[in-house]
C-alpha cells in the first residue's frame, strides 16, 4: 500500500511539474506566401515570396524571403531575419548557404558582411562581394 501511494504521489507531482513547464511557454506563428505566375515570351516562370512571423515568450522573429535571379539567368533566394537583438541574411544558391550579419544601414538599403563575404541588399537588388568577384542580383518581380 505505501507502494503504491508513493508512486501515485510521484505521478501527481510530477504531472504537476510538466504541467507548470508548459504553462511558461507561449509561441505564435504566422506565414504568408505569394506566388506570381509571369508568361515572358511564351516562356512560364513563377515567383514565390514567404514570409513568417513567431512569437515566443512575447520575442519577435520575422523573416521574409525573395527570389533573385543573375544575368545569365541562375536563381538564388536570400531571406532577410530580424530576431530583435541581431539581422540577418541567408543567401541560397547553386546547393550553397551562406549566413551574413548586418552590419550597418546604407542609404539605399542594408549591407550584411561575414568571414569576407558581403552582401548590399536595396529595394530591387543585391549586390555580392567576395575578393575580386562580384555578383549582381536583381529581385524577381
Amino acid at each position: 500500500m505505501k507502494k503504491t501511494t508513493l508512486i501515485t504521489g510521484f505521478a501527481v507531482v510530477l504531472a504537476l511539474v510538466s504541467c507548470k513547464k508548459n504553462d511558461t511557454k507561449m509561441t505564435s506563428e504566422s506565414y504568408s506566401t505569394e506566388t506570381t505566375v509571369t508568361d515572358e515570351n511564351g516562356k512560364v516562370d513563377s515567383v514565390t515570396t514567404t514570409s513568417m512571423e513567431k512569437e515566443i515568450n512575447g520575442k519577435k522573429i520575422t523573416s521574409v524571403s525573395y527570389p533573385y535571379k543573375t544575368s545569365d539567368g541562375s536563381r538564388a533566394k536570400a531571406t532577410f531575419s530580424d530576431n530583435g537583438k541581431s539581422k540577418t541574411i541567408t543567401i541560397e544558391a547553386n546547393n550553397m548557404k551562406y549566413v551574413l550579419d548586418f552590419v550597418k544601414a546604407t542609404p539605399t538599403g542594408e549591407l550584411y558582411e561575414r568571414n569576407s563575404i558581403s552582401a548590399e541588399s536595396s529595394e530591387d537588388s543585391l549586390l555580392i562581394s567576395q575578393g575580386n568577384n562580384i555578383i549582381h542580383l536583381g529581385k524577381i518581380k
